[in-house]
């Protein structure tokens, strides 16, 4: 079932995603109501009745559309990306049979049931308890229950009892008593009442050799039939209770009851001689061996919860194992201990702590167990010789009794598996820096605090007074702790020790990288010593990869960027290593099965300290040739990109690797979206290692895919850093590259100032290092900058420019790209003809080059000049075929300006519908790409629409908004026109 991804046989729960990534309670119902018809449509109005019942609002069907994007980003960030489908018949989701809880007890219903029918009866008992432990709860139990789900939730629970009784039959038929006692009890909760299942459950109990629950049963029938309704057990529960009471030895104590174990047992028999064992006449004491609880305590209380809901179970059959696995220093210990404390009642017979010493000399699985069969108080001449017979009795012994064993700090599952009880109420808590992945139990990965718990954690051991958990300086300790429990509690504790070290000096000395684990150490407590534990146990090849990983790894990355230095088998094998010890996780898996992994910034500075000098420099060699991969597979990315950069590329030489397997188109860009998370920490971990040359240079080899997927963010980051880095290594080329890159993005982001402080820099050094191709790029940035400022003539001087330069350097894309620009201008200044010559030249470069992206820009500037010369066929048509190329190539930025006139030039035609919906797409997608000049443009035309129709509340509200991004963007005369229009509407005067 690790392919679960949602579940609803219980509250609503997606199960790969960390923490609560899904809150807000509409996208909550949304999400439910479509599970509940997974792979089929389902209707707005089915859904807007499971959102707001009988009573939905006006904008019921906008509200849901919104819900929808959102549900889709917190699916597509919790790593469960699956997708949500719109058509008119409605909304659906797709998921596997065995990826929904739901689909999935179906599933194993049908086929249990057809297992049964063939006349294998275990077979189907195995399958239809795999059914049953699905169920974690009422479906959706956490939800409020519309009455559009009711119908779906009254089938699935039919099933459910139906599922019930035949696996108590068959339980019964197959003699797994205990197994049947257990639906027999879940039963009873539902129906408390009933004297068969009462009797049932009697039987089946000392049918289990579970006399004494079976007698316990029967008491709590008597009672809990008198009290309410006030009559006697029947005949044949009166007979049951009657076969309680007779029957054999009870192996099992009463529930909440302790036992006397010295009363219970006989004392084994005493070896014969002078040795005899002296006769025992004080009472037998469980043991209590849980260590002191953390008086200051914090966080984990949902693990906690989880963790107390798993032990205190009462599925004797399995007795409930818990597996706490997590890096150095998530507080794995603590939590056991806490655990123990809080469930020490439900453990009457005792609870015993072993330390096994995984992460050093790890503990002999015989001499734990002789431990354990110590503490359970049998005497040391009784405790067999061979292991397998101390695991057995061990077994037995446990089979009786209620005991809580924490087994702390285990190294591998083959160090405890002896020690697992069999059967019975016992429970193992087991804690690992290891995955243990091969041990059987309910595993409970840790990973850091979250911002409240740090910050709780932080006060608490600090004490009152000492600081404030919102302040700035707490901030940065915690920032600078990464919220690791064990490095709060170090820094929290020297707080507390040092009246004379204040927050704000602590946060200080924290600052400095290469001497913040120094700093987070105090007595035995240190995040270095803890970590080192973990890096002793690797191998030469393990530790070599995890010491390149913290040169490396500032970020996200994939395990193929690491390829350069060793073989994809040895990579993933020394990765798998490094998860399974908890020193590297991963951080997301996309649509594609493509993991992303992280390792924690203190565990990155301990990665950067540890091996010899030696060691170290082969980690910054190994960096290199990690970037030097990364920046020529870029290089042949853009070789196969089937558009033409305009900009200024890092090499245009020949490759220097050789080229193993060339891409495609396609290929190429697909490959850019899977590592396009690799790249910023790529970039930063070639500056941090003094590579800067590498680090500009993939910052300009990204790009050309950075303006076609309006990757601003990105854009930001990496450029900001190749910037750094160009003026680092003294490399002016590089410099102006950067500048005119930035340039270029402050331009798309509205943001006038930073773009005009770049192109002027970009423009100076191109010029001094003779780049007559970069001279003439930022000479267009400076005329789109002054075109857009209302300086057209100082604009267009500035492309007729950057044309001679295009001319002059041999470069017929950039020259088709600026005298499209400059027929842009002519068409604002009323010169159609020019403008029409222009956009001519400018398509035929295109066409001839068969540069389809752009020949895509230059027909959406050909639709504007038939707009202005109300040729709307024309423009709509010219506007479809750039349209198409644009969605094509995924460029949603293109295409988004793009969308904005063609939702114009439809609004010409009378097209209002397909007006309206092409203007929406627009405005959401300059919305979502920080675009606001297309997002204030969209919404700018659909007020004008709305104003046309005489829908002046719409036309109100979209052009409100419309002035309101324009005003952002900085484009007064644009508000200022959308409030004129605003001023109109409440005159009554139309736009027509």
């Amino acid at each position: 079932m690790d392919s679960l991804r949602y579940g609803i046989l219980g509250p609503l729960r997606l199960v790969h995603a960390q923490g609560q990534p899904l809150k807000a309670a509409k996208p909550r119902q949304l999400l439910a109501t479509l599970l509940l018809h997974p792979n089929r449509f389902v209707s707005t109005d089915l859904i807007a009745d499971a959102l707001w019942e009988s009573n939905p609002p006006r904008s019921a069907t906008a509200n849901i559309r919104t819900y929808v994007r959102a549900l889709r980003g917190v699916l597509q960030d919790a790593g469960l990306p699956a997708p949500i489908d719109t058509s008119a018949a409605g909304y659906s989701i797709e998921v596997g049979v065995d990826e929904l809880d739901a689909s999935l007890f179906e599933s194993l219903l049908a086929e249990g049931g057809h297992l049964r029918d063939a006349g294998d009866g275990r077979q189907a008992m195995q399958v239809l308890s795999r059914a049953y432990s699905l169920w974690r709860g009422r479906p959706l139990e956490d939800l409020p229950m519309p009455a559009a789900w009711e119908g779906s939730i009254a089938r699935l629970e039919a099933q459910h009892r139906g599922l019930v009784d035949t696996l108590l039959d068959l339980r019964l038929e197959y003699g797994d008593a205990s197994g049947a006692a257990v639906l027999l009890s879940a039963r009873l909760t539902d129906d408390p009442y009933d004297e068969q299942l009462w009797r049932r459950l009697v039987d089946a109990l000392v049918a289990a050799g579970r006399v004494g629950e079976a007698r316990a049963a029967y008491a709590k029938a008597v009672q809990t039939l008198a009290d309410e309704l006030d009559i006697k057990p029947g005949p044949e529960l009166e007979a049951a209770g009657a076969r309680a009471e007779n029957g054999r030895s009870a192996n099992w104590p009463n529930p909440g009851i302790p036992a006397d174990r010295t009363a219970e047992r006989p004392s084994p028999a005493a070896p014969p001689g002078p040795m005899a064992a002296p006769e025992l006449t004080d009472p037998v004491r469980p043991p209590s061996q849980l260590p002191l609880d953390l008086a200051d305590f914090s966080g984990r209380q949902d693990h906690l919860e989880q963790l107390r809901d798993l032990v205190c179970g009462r599925d004797p059959v399995r007795p409930p194992i818990a597996v706490i696995t997590g890096a150095p220093g998530t507080g794995k210990t603590s939590l056991a201990v806490r655990l123990g404390h809080l469930v020490r009642e439900h453990f009457p017979d005792g609870q015993i702590y072993l330390d096994m010493h995984g992460a050093t000399q790890p503990r002999d699985p015989a001499a734990a167990l002789t431990d354990l069969l110590l503490s359970l108080n049998l005497p040391d001449f009784a405790i067999p010789t061979d292991p397998e017979r101390r695991s057995a009795m061990l077994r037995s012994e446990l089979a009786s009794r209620r005991v809580l064993i924490i087994l702390d700090d285990v190294a591998t599952a083959g160090q405890v598996a002896a020690l697992m009880p069999g059967t019975g109420a016992s429970a193992v808590v087991v804690t690992s820096r290891n995955r243990l992945m091969d041990l059987a139990g309910a595993s409970t990965p840790l990973d850091t605090f979250d911002d409240h718990e740090a910050a709780g954690l932080l006060a608490s051991v600090a004490g009152a007074g000492r600081i404030d958990p919102s302040s700035p300086e707490a901030e940065e300790i915690l920032t600078a702790c990464a919220n690791l429990p064990l490095a709060i509690r170090i820094v929290g504790s020297r707080l507390a020790q040092r009246p004379d070290l204040s927050a704000r000096e602590l946060a200080r000395r924290l600052r400095d990288e290469t001497s913040r684990l120094d700093e987070l150490s105090i007595g035995e407590l240190a995040v270095r010593t803890s970590a080192d534990l973990s890096y002793d146990a690797l191998s030469s090849e393990e530790a070599r990869l995890y010491r390149l990983i913290g040169h490396f790894a500032v970020g996200v990355f994939s395990a193929r960027a690491l390829e350069a230095v060793a073989s994809p088998a040895a990579v993933r094998r020394s990765l798998d290593r490094l998860i399974e010890v908890n020193l590297v996780r991963i951080s997301s898996v996309d649509d594609r099965g493509t993991a992303r992994y992280r390792v924690h910034d203190l565990l990155r500075l301990h990665a950067l300290g540890v091996g010899t000098d030696e060691q170290q420099a082969q980690a910054v060699r190994d960096v290199e040739t990690v970037v030097d991969a990364i920046l020529n597979k870029l290089r042949r990315a853009n070789d196969a990109l089937s558009f033409e950069y305009f900009g200024v590329l890092e090499h245009t030489g020949p490759l220097t690797a050789p080229d193993p397997s060339p891409f495609t188109d396609a290929d190429a860009i697909a490959w850019l979206d899977s590592e396009r998370s690799t790249f910023v920490p790529a970039i930063r971990a070639a500056a941090q290692n003094g590579l800067h040359e590498y680090a500009w240079r993939i910052a300009a080899a990204w790009g050309p895919y950075l303006d076609l997927r309006a990757g601003f963010d990105d854009w930001n980051g990496s450029h900001q850093q190749g910037l750094l880095s160009a003026v680092e290594c003294g490399d002016r080329h590089g410099e102006a590259i950067m500048h005119r890159n930035l340039g270029q993005l402050a331009v798309y982001q509205d943001d006038w100032d930073t773009a005009r402080r770049h192109f002027d820099a970009a423009a100076q050094a191109f010029a001094e290092v003779g780049d007559r191709l970069g001279e003439g790029v930022a000479a267009v940035g400076l005329g789109t900058w002054l075109r857009e400022r209302g300086e057209r003539d100082a604009g267009l001087a500035q492309y007729e420019k950057a044309i001679e330069a295009f001319v002059e350097d041999g470069n017929a894309n950039a020259e088709a790209l600026a005298r499209t620009a400059a027929a842009n201008v002519y068409l604002v200044r009323g010169d159609l003809v020019t403008a029409r010559r222009y956009l001519a030249q400018a398509f035929v470069i295109a066409v001839r080059r068969a540069d389809a992206h752009r020949e895509a820009k230059v027909r959406r500037r050909i639709a504007a000049l038939r707009v202005t010369q109300g040729r709307h066929e024309e423009a709509v048509r010219q506007l479809r075929k750039a349209l198409a190329i644009f969605d094509g190539m995924g460029d949603d930025h293109c295409a988004a300006y793009t969308r904005a006139l063609l939702g114009r030039a439809l609004t010409e035609r009378g097209e209002v519908a397909a007006s309206r919906k092409t203007l929406l797409d627009a405005m959401d997608i300059g919305h979502r790409l920080g675009d606001r000049s297309v997002e204030g443009q969209a919404a700018q035309y659909l007020g004008e629409l709305y104003l046309s129709t005489g829908s002046l509340e719409n036309a109100r509200r979209t052009l409100e908004r419309a002035a309101r991004v324009w005003q952002q963007a900085g484009n007064d005369a644009a508000a200022a026109d959308c409030r004129r229009l605003l001023v109109g509407s409440e005159t009554g005067v139309t736009a027509g």
